[in-house]
């Protein structure tokens, strides 16, 4: 009979050597496929506790944001400082799977807080807020909503020119009486088709989920800042509740300014009679943890009886029903459209006034107008292509306009910063462009 024993001290070896170059291994084909992970190779190979995605994190984070923002110049993407931080944070972790999501709402906003750094950090858009009248739409990224919130301004009357007379609004002043918050962007089109917005003059909010911290500053200065009340549309479930409170109170990510009256529109236990339940979303969370947190969220005893198990969307209900139900409660707390006060009302008047007669002594010189024979010149091309290499910034027809007359520029500069205005895209630099001038 062979004595076993050789055979075993050789698999002992080979293990032993597996299990010796089993790090090395790993740490090469980092290398491989991000050669800069050669600088943590000897705390990859030597560290004996397993380093945690945080602990990663805040070994590279203030590296990965300056390499996104230019070492802090620029505005920088959440996803651009991810993808700075997410090979060094893998490469550190044992190559362990990091999720955006994890990164732009714990890892990053966690960082910041904890070290109080001033970072310029742009969120991604996770909805959209749209004004009544003017279909003024943008997105809720941190640079949508500050650009708007900077452009606001009362409403300016605008006299007749070669247009009839308008008036210019950007923000509620004006134009808004209240701010409806949907938790579902799906629903844009059916309040579109009963024309919601106009006419009951709502700013409209939708996010995917729970709001998203920019949305949340946009609610706190419009309806904090313009005492406009709050309607909260979300499903019956612990999310719903959960998206009806952090629109109210503090939370890690974003703390209010401003005080102002909040309305739960629904789905409450009133609102689901009838309509298809489904089982409650699976957590680990215990059953009387739960119950505490529902509670805080606003939340009755029956409410939290049925939430427990089971909850009811949006989405359960018919098309007809829901608006139903938003304007018969919109109708039951009063909500009235909006009317400026006296002397703006007094100053539109006479301003329209005035564009209606001049509208009559256009039509009159128009009809007695004879429009003279014009000559193109034959090298208009190398001019409109001139100025565009001088002014890289118009389009052709702006440069076409200053050929035919130079002291156009000032007009045409005017003109794009008011457009900019008018769409909330209105930046610190045109400010500063505009007061220069």
């Amino acid at each position: 009979m062979t004595n076993p024993r050789p055979r075993n001290i050789a698999n002992d070896i080979l293990d032993a050597v597996e299990t010796a170059t089993s790090k090395w291994t790993r740490q090469k084909k980092s290398e491989e496929r991000h050669p800069g992970m050669v600088r943590y190779r000897m705390s990859r190979l030597t560290r004996e506790p397993r380093t945690t995605q945080k602990d990663a994190a805040w070994q590279v984070m203030k590296a990965a944001y300056m390499a996104a923002s230019g070492n802090n110049t620029l505005p920088a993407l959440a996803r651009q400082i991810f993808y700075q931080a997410r090979p060094k944070i893998m490469a550190l972790t044992e190559d362990k799977e990091l999720a955006y999501g994890y990164f732009s709402q714990t890892l990053l906003p966690d960082y910041i807080e904890e070290h109080g750094v001033d970072w310029n950090v742009v969120y991604d858009a996770r909805g959209h807020f749209e004004e009544p009248h003017t279909n003024r739409r943008i997105g809720c990224g941190t640079i949508e909503v500050g650009t708007y919130l900077h452009a606001m301004k009362d409403p300016d009357i605008v006299p007749a020119e070669f247009a009839d007379a308008n008036i210019d609004i950007i923000g509620p002043s004006g134009n808004v009486s209240a701010v409806l918050f949907c938790e579902k962007e799906g629903f844009n089109p059916l309040f579109k088709a009963v024309d919601l917005a106009n006419r009951f003059d709502l700013m409209i909010i939708s996010t995917k989920g729970v709001s998203v911290t920019a949305a949340r500053k946009l609610i706190d200065d419009i309806c904090g800042k313009y005492k406009l009340p709050l309607f909260v549309l979300h499903d019956f479930d612990l999310a719903g509740f959960l998206i009806l409170a952090t629109l109210q109170r503090d939370t890690r990510r974003y703390q209010f300014s401003n005080a102002f009256e909040v309305i739960d529109l629904g789905l409450r236990v009133a609102d689901i009679v009838g309509l298809e339940r489904k089982p409650a979303a699976a957590t680990k969370t215990s059953a009387s943890i739960l119950r505490e947190q529902l509670a805080e969220n606003g939340a009755t005893d029956a409410e939290i009886d049925i939430l427990l198990s089971e909850r009811v969307e949006l989405n359960a209900m018919t098309s007809d029903a829901l608006i139903a139900m938003i304007e018969r409660k919109l109708k039951a707390y009063g909500l009235k459209k909006v009317v400026p006060d006296d002397k703006l009302l007094g100053e539109t008047y006479r301003t329209f006034h005035r564009s209606k007669e001049l509208q009559e002594k256009f039509e009159q010189m128009e009809s007695k107008f004879k429009a003279s024979k014009i000559k193109v010149p034959k090298t208009l091309r190398k001019q409109v292509q001139a100025m565009l290499k001088k002014h890289p910034d118009l389009r052709w027809d702006d440069a076409l306009k200053i050929v035919l007359d130079k002291t156009q520029l000032d007009d045409v500069r005017a003109r794009k910063r008011k457009a900019k205005k008018k769409s909330g895209d209105f930046t610190d630099a045109d400010e500063d462009e505009e007061d220069a001038e």
